[in-house]
């Protein structure tokens, strides 16, 4: 459980409460963001349900929105948690489009790859549309490297992404 918020330069990362369905829902139903979604949701009823879920303490990993200090507002989302691989965190991320290009995703990304060190974990992974080049470049920015090529099939639409799986191992 994530008892403590994760605190960058401009951001607090905390868990998720029902009262976010509404802004997580804006970002999350967002065309451009849900484009590259692996798992995205088809209501907002759907979004309150995960929220209630994970507020309550159930569900694997965690599920934070990303709030701007200085006004409150919720500009993105980020899960992260252990992989199947022992050791290793996987996450994604979604930013407000409105936010985009502001640096607030790498800073995201940092502050997650932070946190999980400080606990022990060593390898960290994303999985990126080859197509969603500004991911990729934070990825990057966050000293993860391309470790192979994949593909995933995003549900509502039916398409199928290449896309690139991005690793960082810290000693």
């Amino acid at each position: 459980m994530l008892s403590d918020n994760i605190v960058s330069e401009r951001l607090i990362l905390r868990k998720v409460i029902k009262n976010d369905a509404k802004d997580i829902w804006e970002i999350w139903s967002n065309s451009e963001n849900e484009k590259y979604m692996g798992d995205p949701v088809e209501s907002i009823e759907e979004v309150i349900s995960i929220c209630e879920r994970r507020e309550k303490g159930n569900g694997n990993g965690f599920l934070t929105v990303a709030i701007l200090k200085d006004t409150g507002e919720v500009i993105g989302t980020c899960c992260f948690g252990l992989t199947n691989n022992k050791d290793e965190w996987g996450f994604g991320y979604s930013i407000k489009q409105g936010f985009w290009g502001k640096g607030y995703a790498t800073e995201i990304v940092k502050s997650v790859i932070k946190f999980g060190y400080s606990l022990g974990i060593k390898d960290f992974i994303s999985d990126c549309a080859i197509e969603n080049v500004a991911s990729g470049r934070v990825l990057e920015k966050c000293g993860m490297h391309i470790d192979h090529k994949s593909s995933f099939k995003q549900p509502k639409t039916n398409i199928i992404y290449e896309s690139h799986v991005y690793k960082l191992h810290i000693d």
